[in-house]
C-alpha cells in the first residue's frame, strides 16, 4: 500500500524565500516526490519545517485523499507497481478527466472581465476586476487553483477582508467581505457551468464552497429628497471650465435628464439613438445581453425634458444626444459627470452625490410621494420580476402605465420647493 505525506525540504528554498510543498510517496519500501502548486513562507512552518498553516494542511490533506482514491481503484494491481509507476499514475497515467482537471480561477475570472469590457459592460467588469484583485492580494500570488476554493478558504478570505484597514480619507465599509466573495461565487458558477457536464456525470468542479457566504449587504440608500433634486435643477450655470468642458454644468443637466427619463443611466444616455414619436426608446446596456426582451424600454418626452433635449441634441441625428461627440467613450463621460457631481454635492451639502442617485430618487418619490404602485415602479426601472416572468409572456407590453407614473412624479415636484441652502457657485 502506498503512503503519502506533505513535506518541505530546507535545501530546496527558493530565491524569494519560499518552499514548494511536495507530497512524499512511499511504495514497496521506495520513495518519490510529487511537487504541488503551493509555496509557503517561513511564517507557515514550524522551526523544524513542518507545516503549521492550517490552510495548507487542509489543501494537502484533500490532495492526499484524492491520491488514495486513485490507488484504491487499482486494487491488487497496485502491489505489482513500482513507486515510479504509482507517481505516474497519480500525475497523468490512469486518472479520469476529473482528476486530471485543474483551472486557474484568476485567469478564468480575468477572461470573463475582458468579455464584459468587450461587450460594453464596464461597470460590471470593474466590480469583478476589483474582487479578483482582492483575491490575488489575499493569497499573495496571481494563480489560484479552483481546487483551492474551499469553504475554509472562503471563510479565511472573508476574515482577512474584514481585518483590512480603510483607505486613507475614507470610512471603512462592510460590504466588501460579502461582495467580493459573491463576485467570485459568480465566476466559480460560470466555471462549473462551462466545465461540468451533469448529463454525463462528469463533474470537474464538484465543490460548492459559497453556501455559508455572508449575505451581500444592501448598498446604502442613495435617494435624494424632492427638495434636494430641485436644488440641483435650479443651480445656475457657472463659467468655470475644466479641460474644455464644464463638468459642473454638464453634471447638473445630465443628472436632471436622467431623473426626467426615469433613471436612465449614463451609458444609455451616451449611446441611445432611437427618438421618434415623442419617445426615447433604448435597450438598457447593463442588462440587454442577459434578457430575452433585450431590456428594451421606451420613455415619453415630457415638456420638462424638452429644453435639455434641445441643448444636447446630436446635430447629425446619428444619436439622440451629442455626448459621444463631447467625450470619446462612455468611461470618460461618466468620469466627467462624477467629478461635476462631486462639486455640486459639496456646494449643496449632499454627501457622496452619485449619478445613480437620480434613479434611486425617481423610484423613491414615485413609491413614497406620487402614489405609484411598486409593480409599476419596478417595471419603469426596467427590472424583471422572476415570480411574474411566465405571466409577462402572456401580456403585451404597454408603456402607458410608465408614462402615467412619470407624469405623476413630475407633477408632484411642482408642489415642492428647492432647499434654501445657499450654493457657493450660484452667483458665479
Amino acid at each position: 500500500m502506498a503512503t503519502f505525506k506533505a513535506e518541505v525540504y530546507a535545501h530546496q528554498k527558493k530565491a524569494d524565500g519560499t518552499w514548494n510543498i511536495k507530497i512524499r510517496v512511499i511504495h514497496n519500501q521506495r520513495k518519490k516526490y510529487i511537487s504541488t502548486s503551493w509555496y509557503v513562507g517561513k511564517e507557515d512552518l514550524t522551526r523544524n519545517l513542518k507545516l503549521k498553516n492550517q490552510t495548507y494542511i487542509d489543501y494537502t490533506d484533500e490532495l492526499i485523499k484524492s491520491y488514495r482514491k486513485i490507488c484504491d481503484r487499482k486494487g491488487e494491481a497496485l502491489k505489482g507497481m513500482s513507486v515510479e509507476d504509482v507517481v505516474k499514475l497519480l500525475k497523468d497515467g490512469e486518472q479520469s478527466p476529473v482528476e486530471n482537471f485543474d483551472l486557474d480561477i484568476v485567469a478564468f475570472g480575468r477572461e470573463h472581465v475582458a468579455k464584459l469590457k468587450a461587450a460594453g459592460h464596464n461597470g460590471n467588469a470593474r466590480s469583478y476586476e476589483v474582487a479578483i484583485n482582492n483575491l490575488v492580494k489575499f493569497v499573495g500570488r496571481e494563480r489560484v487553483s479552483v481546487k483551492e476554493i474551499t469553504s475554509r478558504f472562503v471563510r479565511d478570505w472573508v476574515t482577512w477582508i474584514d481585518a483590512q484597514p480603510a483607505p486613507k480619507n475614507k470610512k471603512k465599509g462592510t460590504r466588501a467581505k460579502s461582495l467580493y466573495p459573491s463576485q467570485l461565487r459568480a465566476i466559480h458558477n460560470l466555471a462549473k457551468k462551462e466545465y461540468n457536464d451533469e448529463d454525463t456525470g462528469v463533474i470537474k468542479i464538484p465543490l460548492s464552497p459559497f453556501r455559508d457566504l455572508p449575505k451581500v449587504e444592501p448598498a446604502r440608500k442613495r435617494a435624494l429628497t424632492a427638495e434636494q433634486l430641485l436644488s440641483i435643477r435650479d443651480l445656475k450655470d457657472t463659467l468655470i471650465y475644466q479641460n474644455g468642458q464644464n463638468r459642473y454644468n454638464l453634471a447638473k443637466d445630465v443628472f436632471v435628464m436622467s431623473f426626467l427619463l426615469i433613471g436612465m443611466n449614463e451609458a444609455d444616455l451616451y449611446e441611445c439613438s432611437d427618438c421618434k414619436g415623442g419617445r426615447i426608446t433604448y435597450q438598457r446596456v447593463k442588462t440587454r445581453n442577459r434578457r430575452s426582451d433585450k431590456a428594451e424600454i421606451s420613455v415619453k418626452i415630457e415638456p420638462e425634458l424638452e429644453p435639455y433635449m434641445e441643448k444636447y441634441k446630436d446635430p447629425t441625428g446619428e444619436r439622440v444626444f451629442k455626448f459621444y461627440k463631447m467625450y470619446s467613450n462612455v468611461g470618460t463621460f461618466t468620469n466627467a459627470l462624477n467629478k461635476g457631481l462631486k462639486v455640486i454635492g459639496k456646494s449643496l451639502g449632499i454627501d457622496d452625490l452619485e449619478f445613480y442617485s437620480a434613479r434611486h430618487t425617481w423610484a423613491t418619490i414615485a413609491a413614497n410621494d406620487a402614489e405609484v404602485d411598486k409593480y409599476t415602479v419596478h417595471t419603469a426601472l426596467n427590472h424583471v420580476d422572476e415570480k411574474m416572468k411566465v405571466t409577462d409572456t402572456y401580456i403585451k407590453k404597454s408603456w402607458k402605465p410608465i408614462d402615467k407614473a412619470n407624469r405623476k412624479v413630475l407633477d408632484y415636484l411642482k408642489t415642492c420647493k428647492p432647499c434654501t441652502r445657499t450654493c457657493a457657485l450660484r452667483s458665479e
